[in-house]
């Protein structure tokens, strides 16, 4: 959702001059103030709101105050200079909004491929989607295959970001184990958005070898998440004795079937009844529900 106010609306404007004045890349500001480099892009586009600790972690790395961010008044960022102050920020300002045009192709290109079908999505139709020509969308995305992988990646990074602001307020490992599992459930457009670029890219991977690695490397980014877990309850004094790569494998593999059958509208398969079966599914090594 963009701001709705003038006060917000100025608040990203002046948070864009911010991160243009800054002597480093966007990507490398959004790592320093601990923000996701889309999410940073989202939000200097005016399509998310700044959160509190966020606008603070901006201002500080920026090298601004915090009431110059809200309001406008005090110190300004100074421009990075170059061998021309006017070059060197305008090649900075270039720099964003490519950044900014890059993450827009690729929310389209994830979306459209989510919602029709990787093999039904055409260049053309990034293009329109995004109101730019499709010279600039084989810019960032010369081939379907680096799209899909894009696409990939862009819905691993929504899914782990989600995943750490719940483990950030969740006050045990069980509780992170419940959190991890409400995560998974497809329970909006935009989880059904998700698992259907998750199960493409599964499809793609199976005909295509080259594919593999990428595929590869996400899963086991999915899975390390889940042994980690595991093996804490078992320091824990929790689950003495279980084969904790075992129990994450059952575990990622029965999140999958589920998500699918979810997916594809299989029998009686719903979120309510997925959340069920996956609390099941640590039993009786680890017990998830509330009261037992």
């Amino acid at each position: 959702m963009g701001p709705d106010t003038e006060g917000e609306e100025t608040l990203v404007e002046r948070a864009r001059q911010v991160v243009l004045s800054a002597p480093m890349s966007q990507r490398e500001f959004a790592d320093r103030v601990g923000m996701d480099p889309t999410a940073l892009s989202k939000a200097l586009r005016g399509n998310r709101r700044l959160r509190d600790v966020e606008v603070a972690a901006i201002a500080q790395v920026g090298k601004v105050s915090q009431r110059y961010l809200r309001t406008g008044v005090g110190r300004p960022p100074v421009p990075r200079q170059g061998t021309n102050g006017t070059q060197s920020t305008r090649r900075r300002a270039d720099a964003v909004d490519a950044e900014l045009r890059r993450t827009q192709i690729l929310e389209a290109t994830a979306r459209l491929i989510a919602r029709r079908g990787f093999h039904k999505v055409r260049v053309a139709d990034i293009a329109e989607a995004c109101g730019t020509s499709t010279g600039t969308v084989h810019y960032h995305f010369p081939t379907k295959d680096a799209a899909l992988r894009a696409a990939l990646l862009f819905y691993a990074d929504r899914f782990h970001t989600r995943l750490e602001a719940e483990f950030a307020t969740a006050d045990s490992t069980v509780e992170k184990l419940r959190r991890l599992i409400e995560v998974q459930l497809t329970t909006t457009e935009e989880d059904a958005d998700e698992w259907s670029v998750w199960v493409q890219s599964w499809n793609e991977a199976i005909l295509d070898p080259s594919l593999r690695d990428g595929q590869r490397g996400v899963y086991a980014g999915w899975h390390g998440v889940v042994l980690d877990l595991v093996r804490t309850c078992r320091r824990e004094g929790m689950a003495e004795g279980v084969d904790a790569e075992a129990l994450a494998a059952r575990f990622t593999g029965l999140v999958d079937g589920l998500a699918i059958q979810v997916l594809a509208g299989t029998g009686d398969m719903d979120a309510a009844r997925m959340r069920e079966l996956l609390l099941d599914a640590f039993e009786p090594y680890i017990s998830l529900r509330k009261g037992s």
